[in-house]
């Protein structure tokens, strides 16, 4: 008979061991032998003992970090909430004190730190375990990951979210390492792929109510250790979360709307094995070296339209590498070639505008020469966008785009880029292929005539170049080599800022929302209140689309249970809004107050509520100051007996 393999469970707690090791033995108990031992028990000898050391955290590994030998296997294993009941907390009203009750102080400090990293920031969490303290008489909510046991009798509501348990990428990996059947781990990952099918239905749900409860499940699909992404039966990308862009090292921003085979094309062969089969788990090669075990699930959504569920495994870690049985922790660096990777092509360049779809059409046709380019426009009008998409257009598109940030750059740095007989310089890496140079207009003289000499070179490189200067008038002015300006200007394009094509910014926004919502069909009417979305139309945008983009973070963190109005703009556009307005007399801040308190009131009522608080004031002069802020667009009139509100923009003046 054979004999069975075996694992050993290394955990810090004793209530994780008893837990994690009663789920892992229902799932490998007829495979294999497991033990369970608290960290402070376990040798260097006792290790190699075991085919395999499976870690309950990266703490129980840490405490061994100095006990491991090249002969010792191990995985640190990922342990998840069930996300769905993680909606159990929402129940709770917000700035509420709530108790998070766990068995130790470590773990309970452990989920409280979880829970605000996926975006339970309006509860105040306080600590509860054993040998705490006493309890608190005045908290009424409780949260336990399974623990009801220890939660203070006094307390009528307790949310049960149950115990963390090893996540379906762990048990995929105990079954390859072990050679086994992954169907063993398939009743595992039906569970966890209906979990988060579960959580992506209430996400659209939540989109179109609370941009809280959105922002918290967005949180949890972002800040969960698998990489996961969701495509429709075309392959399109309608909803893809961080760990899933870094593990395949995406360098293309804003997929939603991608087709996935454009981001990660290694994905071909894949969904055409997947045409049958419900599930299918296999390998992708990325950038030639990089191996990634992935998982592929059929789903059905809500609307009964077929998707694809895709999910990625961890690597092993293997006793080949010295590096990876130490347990650092390392940021990805890329390559050259890497670096140099170019997403954009024509159609990211988002516009309705005539005259920008002419600029287009002129860049396509650039595109197809090898002339030298000069792109001159303001900040965030998209110059490095029309850059790589001339690049990815041309006949150089098979090698290198390199950047130069001269704004970012010393004179020495600069010169260092430009050298082509510097073995890294960015010339040498964009022989063959194209030299982006952004903000030539910070060349200093000398290295202006540098810029000349690359030209007068027999190097294969093509220039393309921006500035959001008048180029032109430098050159008229002296300060910029006059030769240069003409032998770099062979063709040149203008990019038009926001201000000058306001039909472009309900299409810039919704592209910008959607990706960050990771909700396709999101339009803005559905987050944004009238009054807010007629300021944003008015507004002369002096950052261009990166200031939308930029906007659209910002209103992706704001905290509402309402459609977003004027008060939730940023301070700096607050502060614009009131420069540009009257200053309210104290008797105009006091009606808006009390307008803000008291809403839809007549102006019988609200003479008053403004009486009551000392102020002598006449009907008439109630009538005539209600409509001179009506003019000025800080209260609406309801007609019949609708009273008097105050609007958005009202509101930024309080």
């Amino acid at each position: 008979m054979r004999m069975k393999k075996t694992m050993l469970l290394v955990s810090s707690s004793p209530s994780t061991s008893v837990g994690l090791r009663s789920y892992l033995t229902h799932i490998f108990g007829r495979y294999i032998k497991l033990e369970a031992r608290l960290a402070d028990d376990v040798t260097s000898e006792l290790m190699e003992q075991f085919d395999l050391v499976l870690f309950a955290s990266k703490g129980a590994a840490r405490a061994l970090e100095t006990s491991m030998t090249p002969k010792i296997h191990f995985l640190i294993c990922i342990r998840t909430f069930n996300f769905t009941y993680l909606n159990k907390i929402l129940s709770i009203p917000p700035n509420s004190d709530v108790y998070l009750v766990n068995d130790s102080e470590q773990t309970t400090k452990s989920a409280i730190r979880l829970l605000s990293t996926y975006g339970f920031s309006q509860y105040h969490f306080v600590p509860y375990y054993p040998g705490c303290g006493e309890a608190d008489y005045s908290i009424q909510y409780a949260v336990t990951l399974g623990e009801e046991r220890y939660v203070p009798r006094h307390i009528p509501n307790v949310m049960d979210i149950g115990v963390r348990v090893a996540d379906v990428s762990t048990i995929a990996e105990i079954a390859s390492f072990f050679n086994l059947s992954m169907s063993i781990a398939d009743v595992v990952t039906q569970n966890y792929l209906n979990q988060f099918v579960q959580l992506l239905k209430m996400s659209n749900y939540q989109v179109r109510q609370t941009t809280n409860m959105n922002f918290i499940t967005q949180s949890i699909i972002h800040n969960i250790d698998i990489g996961v992404c969701m495509v429709n039966k075309e392959h399109v990308i309608i909803m893809v979360n961080n760990p899933f862009v870094k593990e395949l090292e995406i360098q293309k921003p804003h997929l939603v709307g991608v087709s996935i085979l454009e981001a990660v094309p290694e994905f071909e062969e894949i969904l055409k094995k997947h045409q049958e089969p419900e599930s299918l788990t296999t390998e992708i090669i990325r950038h030639e070296s990089k191996k990634v075990m992935v998982t592929l699930q059929k789903i059905r959504d809500a609307n009964h339209e077929d998707l694809t569920l895709i999910h990625l495994g961890r690597r092993m870690i293997r006793e080949d590498s010295a590096e990876d049985n130490g347990l650092q922790i390392r940021d990805g660096v890329l390559n050259p070639e890497q670096k140099t990777e170019t997403w954009y092509q024509f159609r990211d360049y988002r516009s309705e505008n005539t005259q920008v779809l002419r600029m287009l059409e002129m860049a396509k046709r650039i595109s197809l020469t090898d002339y030298r380019v000069l792109i001159q426009g303001e900040t965030g009008t998209g110059k490095e966008v029309l850059a790589q998409a001339i690049h990815n257009n041309s006949s150089r598109c098979r090698n290198a785009f390199v950047k130069v940030n001269l704004s970012a750059m010393s004179e020495l740095q600069a010169a260092k880029e430009l050298d082509t007989a510097e073995e890294n310089s960015a010339a040498r890496h964009a022989q063959g292929g194209t030299l982006y140079l952004d903000g030539i207009h910070n060349l200093t003289q000398d290295l202006q005539r540098v810029t000349l000499g690359l030209l007068d070179s027999p190097f294969n490189v093509r220039l393309i170049a921006s500035t959001d200067q008048n180029l032109y008038e430098m050159s008229r002015e002296g300060l910029f080599l006059r030769e240069l300006f003409y032998r770099m200007n062979e063709v040149s394009l203008a990019t038009l800022p926001v201000r000058e094509r306001p039909e472009d910014v309900p299409l810039l926004f919704e592209y910008f929302m959607r990706n960050i919502y990771n909700t396709p069909s999101l339009t803005w009417r559905e987050l944004f209140s009238d009054g807010l979305w007629e300021f944003l139309m008015g507004y002369c945008w002096p950052g261009n689309g990166k200031e939308i983009e930029n906007l659209c973070k910002y209103f992706y963190c704001v905290k509402s249970d309402r459609k977003l109005t004027e008060r939730d703009l940023p301070p700096y556009i607050l502060s614009q809004i009131r420069e540009n307005e009257e200053h309210l007399s104290p008797l105009e801040r006091q009606v808006l107050i009390a307008l803000s308190q008291n809403p839809k009131k007549g102006r019988a009522a609200l003479l008053r509520i403004v009486r009551e608080q000392g102020v002598d004031v006449t009907e008439g002069k109630i009538r005539r100051l209600l409509q001179d802020l009506s003019d000025r667009g800080l209260v609406r009139t309801n007609r019949t007996k609708g009273g008097c509100e105050i609007t958005g923009k009202g509101e930024t003046f309080l």
